[in-house]
């Protein structure tokens, strides 16, 4: 989903306000509470935020390095196209890619994505929100995927705090009869307009009716930085992201990159 992050007229509008420790404490709890088989492949962070008439192009992919032949050099690719189609309701279309360790990289989903912004941004304490998404498989024999994530966000003059928790289920004569779960949390810190520097994290606790032992969990976090700049007169927007593995089946590393062309 494309978002302007730049500290803009929009965001001063913002009183300081706390940091949402309450909702932080409820994502802790949910990562000690539970465990999962689940491995993470797209890594990325919603806002509930939506523009009427907004659209853009974005790119973004993750690689993982590890010592580990079977993580070692895993990456997920993929393209969107999105626009805001009211105040509150943008659509986008995405294509994806994925090479498995020691394996090629290959056409994998087609997707459709939807955002429902559910409040006024900057109305109440926080912004919530939910999206959702079909994912298409591109071979016969596998599984498609509907997700469902509930969205969260807190900006305040200085920071922003988002955070999503994703429930995904499969469909299909091979899928799986359980849902499953993970989370996403994003902060950062307005340097300048156009720069920002943080942190995200993300977790896969797998099947809700089904939780393994904690070092079967992936669980990732490390340092990001946030860009906005200009190409030839083309808008930019690129966020950088390293993230270091908490448990004993989470990759040593992640490298999580994304790139937007918005325009209108």
């Amino acid at each position: 989903m494309v978002t302007y992050f730049t500290m803009n007229k929009d965001l001063k509008k913002y009183k300081k306000g706390p940091f949402p420790i309450g909702f932080l404490f409820l994502i802790l709890i949910q990562l000690i509470t539970f465990n999962s088989w689940a491995n993470l492949t797209e890594l990325k962070v919603y806002s509930p935020i939506v523009k009427k008439g907004e659209m853009g192009i974005e790119v973004l992919g993750n690689t993982r390095i590890d010592d580990d032949d079977d993580q070692d050099g895993f990456q997920f690719h993929e393209l969107e196209y999105e626009y805001g189609v009211t105040d509150s309701w943008a659509t986008s279309f995405t294509a994806g890619l994925i090479k498995e360790a020691q394996g090629s990289l290959i056409f994998d989903t087609l997707g459709w994505e939807n955002t429902l912004q559910f409040t006024e941004q900057g109305k109440y304490w926080i912004d919530l929100g939910v999206h959702t998404e079909v994912e298409l498989e591109n071979e016969s024999d596998k599984p498609n995927g509907l997700e469902l994530r509930l969205l969260f966000e807190k900006t305040t003059s200085s920071y922003q705090h988002t955070g999503n928790l994703n429930f995904e289920q499969q469909v299909g004569s091979e899928a799986d009869e359980s849902t499953e779960l993970e989370y996403i949390w994003r902060s950062k810190k307005y340097i300048n307009d156009h720069a920002a520097v943080g942190f995200e994290a993300y977790g896969a606790m797998g099947e809700i009716k089904d939780f393994s032992p904690m070092k079967n969990q992936h669980h990732i976090i490390g340092p990001a930085i946030y860009n906005e700049f200009k190409i030839a007169g083309i808008k930019i927007e690129s966020h950088l992201v390293w993230m270091f593995g908490l448990t004993e089946d989470s990759p040593d590393n992640t490298f999580r990159w994304q790139i937007e062309f918005p325009f209108n």
